[in-house]
């Protein structure tokens, strides 16, 4: 199923605890903006959250974002891991669309109890982005 950037305005949930700026103080506004900056990332930037399987995003890292909700939102990573067979951009945009309504369905007012856990900027691992350094070593052939 092909969905756009407009099908994403019905996760309102997500959205009511994106705080104005950072990561916040709950596990409820960090996956806010763990989610929300994975799905703006792609549809603004092309950006992917693990470009070592078929698709190759364009140059933000943004894996880190992937990595902490792997980590600290039970279930995401079974959505998460379908990264690995994400043949296509309608492939990525479904693996998105599928986690956000994977997501609205937390119970959001008690993850917003939740004090914050690490940093949705330095979670590491198992999502990992590569350089592509092809390009600079083309120019100096």
């Amino acid at each position: 199923m092909k969905h756009t950037w407009d099908d994403f305005n019905k996760f309102t949930k997500i959205e009511e605890y994106l705080p104005a700026r950072g990561e916040g103080e709950t596990i409820a506004t960090q996956a806010s903006t763990a989610i929300n900056k994975i799905v703006y990332k792609w549809f603004n930037d092309g950006d992917v959250f693990d470009n070592t399987y078929f698709l190759s995003g364009w140059g933000n890292d943004i894996s880190t974002y992937a990595n902490w909700l792997f980590a600290y939102i039970e279930g995401a990573d079974d959505i998460l891991r379908k990264i690995d067979s994400a043949m296509n951009d309608d492939d990525y945009t479904d693996l998105l669309y599928n986690l956000c309504e994977f997501m609205e369905g937390l119970d959001w007012d008690k993850m917003d109890t939740l004090p914050k856990k690490g940093s949705v900027y330095e979670e590491k691992r198992p999502f990992k982005f590569v350089e592509d350094n092809e390009e600079d070593e083309d120019y100096w052939y």
